[in-house]
């Protein structure tokens, strides 16, 4: 397993996307929310092969529950990295500064206490908004949490697109970015976000690998559900048998060979799945010349079809 640095930690090239473990998600998901005795397996699997990252939120309905009490009795909580998420509710922005806070440390509160970890070792703002709201009191506040020694690394999971994360990544306090990045979503090298991340040492974790499962989807199950996203297809279809590769390892290893991302968060639904993407990080990575001949091929990917709450 390769590592790459976020100040003291050595964090895994995979990273275990954990929202299946608490919700029913996915536009190919057709397993469900993952049952808890597989969530041991997974995890155990996960430790034996090297992946130490995981992320999850408050957001993941039972997730950071079902992590808590797996990590617990396996006894490999200090074996894991584990990344959470601030999430506010809607009316954030109405409330007065003072429940605002109070929602804030309630979060917070209740991650730790749900995962069962006196320290968050990387906790992200699942809206990039918090940071601006009431004048910033949530990140200032959340950044007292840091020098306190509740929250290890603070950072900001990337929604809207590029120009968010630009404007994320000029604040000094910010360690990390999550963004969704895949073989269709080329916005972030055109922007030069990957590029500015490295600069100032900023760690990035990518989401959205499978963009939701729609990137193993084929063209005519997807002409129904998005169809938009059907000549996209066809021409990942095209460029996959013009290779004579495998689908899944052409989308999971455009992702693996990009050597800005710390982290690929690649949500699990089952042990047979994990088995299958650690088998695709062992293969040869795509050199610099295909990794551009496939940016070119979807540089026309709009934000409709990249971006999943649009969908």
């Amino acid at each position: 397993m390769r590592y790459q640095q976020l100040k003291e930690l050595q964090i895994s090239r995979i990273g275990l996307g954990t929202v299946q473990f608490g919700i029913d998600y996915g536009i190919n998901n057709a397993t469900g929310q993952v049952k808890y005795q597989d969530i041991l397996e997974i995890l155990s699997l996960a430790s034996e092969k090297g992946i130490n990252f995981i992320d999850t939120s408050r957001y993941y309905g039972s997730s950071e529950e079902n992590l808590g009490k797996a990590l617990s009795e396996l006894g490999l909580a200090d074996q894991f990295i584990v990344c959470t998420k601030l999430d506010l509710p809607k009316n954030y922005r109405e409330l007065a500064e003072e429940n605002l806070l109070q929602e804030v440390s309630d979060c917070l509160e209740k991650s730790c206490e749900t995962l069962r970890l006196e320290k968050l070792p990387v906790y992200l703002l699942h809206n990039a908004d918090y940071m601006k709201v009431s004048g910033g009191v949530v990140w200032d506040y959340l950044k007292e949490k840091k020098e306190e020694g509740v929250i290890g690394h603070l950072g900001v999971s990337i929604a809207s697109g590029p120009g968010e994360a630009g404007e994320v990544l000029d604040s000094p306090a910010v360690e990390a970015i999550q963004i969704p990045f895949n073989i269709f979503d080329q916005r972030w090298h055109k922007e030069g976000v990957l590029g500015k991340a490295a600069e100032r040492g900023v760690a990035v974790f990518n989401r959205s690998t499978y963009l939701q499962g729609l990137l193993v989807m084929d063209s005519s199950d997807a002409a129904e559900r998005l169809p938009g996203a059907v000549h996209f297809l066809e021409k990942l279809e095209g460029f996959i048998r013009d290779n004579r590769s495998d689908r899944r390892k052409m989308v999971v290893n455009y992702v693996f060979s990009e050597t800005m991302i710390a982290s690929t968060i690649i949500g699990i639904d089952s042990l047979q799945q994990l088995e299958e993407n650690l088998a695709i990080y062992e293969e040869t990575l795509f050199d610099g010349k295909t990794r551009e001949i496939i940016g070119a091929l979807f540089s026309d990917v709009p934000d409709s079809i990249v971006n999943p709450s649009l969908w």
